[in-house]
């Protein structure tokens, strides 16, 4: 799946931070960026999500991303911390976002 090594390289990901954040393990990730074996429909929608991507874009079914946009580099920057931190810190990041506002 090309678009996986892309969607990772621009957004200045390795692999064992994609495999993190989807868990699964570096070397799944590997294999799918080489073309030499397909994630299941599990890591295919957590890729999606990790990306802030479709599922359609992922498998090339589509060009266009059907994400999430961010309207600054202040929202990329705070997307991409998100999307790399473990389901607690998910949590404890969006009750203060939502304390904030």
């Amino acid at each position: 799946m090309v678009r996986i090594k892309q969607l990772r390289t621009e957004r200045n990901m390795t692999q064992r931070a994609v495999a993190d954040v989807i868990q699964s393990s570096q070397k799944a990730v590997d294999v799918w960026e080489k073309g030499i074996s397909e994630p299941t429909s599990h890591f295919v929608v957590a890729l999606a999500d990790c990306f802030g991507c479709s599922t359609d874009y992922l498998l090339e079914r589509t060009d266009e991303t059907g994400g999430f946009s961010a309207r600054s580099e202040e929202e990329r920057r705070l997307l991409e911390r998100f999307r790399t931190i473990g389901e607690a810190g998910k949590k404890k990041l969006l009750e203060t976002a939502e304390t904030l506002s």
